[in-house]
């Protein structure tokens, strides 16, 4: 059990990983395929009871970070920003977003994942992978 991850049938969760079939297949194709994307797969394809037990265990450091949420258009893909005490972070609207959200306290729970294929500019960049998302009061 993770436990910064509210229970996956609590009314407070907007966004859940595990609850994201079609987000999970297309990351762990990306991370199969070809080419220079995907993500690492040392502890297994993201989303499969391998990986979950490497983040259990302590593989990936599960991050929280809590803020105000607000959702901008870029183009055709939507984003959304959530600024913090902390600072900021932003993010692709995961599917199913709301825009009924903006203006809402939300706290994300994430980890961090290095690239399949390590950038040449940035040997240690890491993307963030969104697991959670939880509407706080």
């Amino acid at each position: 059990m993770i436990k910064e991850l509210a229970p996956l049938d609590s009314p407070r969760v907007v966004y859940d990983i595990r609850r994201d079939a079609e987000g999970l297949k297309l990351k762990q194709e990306a991370s199969l395929a070809g080419g220079w994307g995907g993500l690492e797969i040392t502890h297994g394809l993201i989303g499969t009871p391998e990986w979950w037990s490497a983040v259990e265990a302590g593989k990936f450091k599960v991050e929280t970070f809590v803020g105000v949420l607000r959702s901008a258009a870029a183009g055709d893909v939507l984003h959304v920003h959530i600024e913090g005490e902390s600072g900021a972070q932003r993010w692709m609207a995961w599917r199913g977003f709301d825009r009924a959200l903006d203006g809402k306290k939300v706290r994300t729970v994430y980890v961090r994942m290095a690239a399949r294929h390590p950038l040449t500019t940035q040997p240690d960049f890491k993307a963030r992978v969104l697991l959670q998302v939880e509407l706080v009061e």
